[in-house]
């Protein structure tokens, strides 16, 4: 009898524990809270934003999080400096219900959970363009773009966008 209380008095906060720990909600970076408060209740779309940023941006540089609601989504930009420009622009992240199919320099990219998204890497003409990710999912185009460096591996950029893509959690629904 001793062993059997014993044992629920080991076994039972173990368990229960645990089942709390996977019972958790992953929630969106904590960067993204003031862009949040600005489109949570606005937009007609879920905002999907992701867990954790890309190695290549640290949380604590980030001086601005910038939340605009679309007509037909949102879109929450990051940058390293206030008030933010192009030149200090890090990443950006957006969901919309006008889906576009025709996304011309693209190839497929497979991530998480069986979704196909399209890649589309760092371009630079007279500056750079981020590369970026579009996936279509529960009649949502959602887009991720990361400024990185032109020099880093195509291969390398897809690895990138796809670790913060399938990082995504829910943070809001219409």
């Amino acid at each position: 009898m001793k062993r059997s209380v014993l044992a629920l008095v080991i076994v039972l906060p173990l368990c229960c524990g645990l089942n709390f720990l996977l019972a958790q909600r992953k929630e969106p970076a904590a960067v993204f809270r003031p862009a949040l408060e600005q489109i949570r209740s606005k937009t007609r779309v879920p905002i999907l934003l992701p867990s954790r940023l890309p190695s290549q941006i640290r949380e604590r540089d980030i001086r601005l999080a910038y939340g605009e609601v679309r007509k037909d989504g949102y879109f929450i930009s990051l940058y390293f400096s206030e008030p933010g420009s192009n030149a200090t622009y890090a990443a950006g992240f957006g969901g919309s219900a006008t889906v576009e199919h025709d996304l011309p320099g693209t190839h497929r990219l497979k991530l998480a959970g069986g979704r196909v998204g399209v890649f589309m890497p760092v371009s630079c003409g007279g500056s750079c363009a981020p590369a970026n990710l579009w996936w279509d999912q529960d009649g949502v185009q959602y887009n991720i773009q990361v400024k990185l460096p032109s020099t880093l591996a195509e291969k390398d950029q897809e690895r990138v966008l796809a670790e913060v893509a399938n990082s995504t959690v829910v943070a809001s629904q219409p």
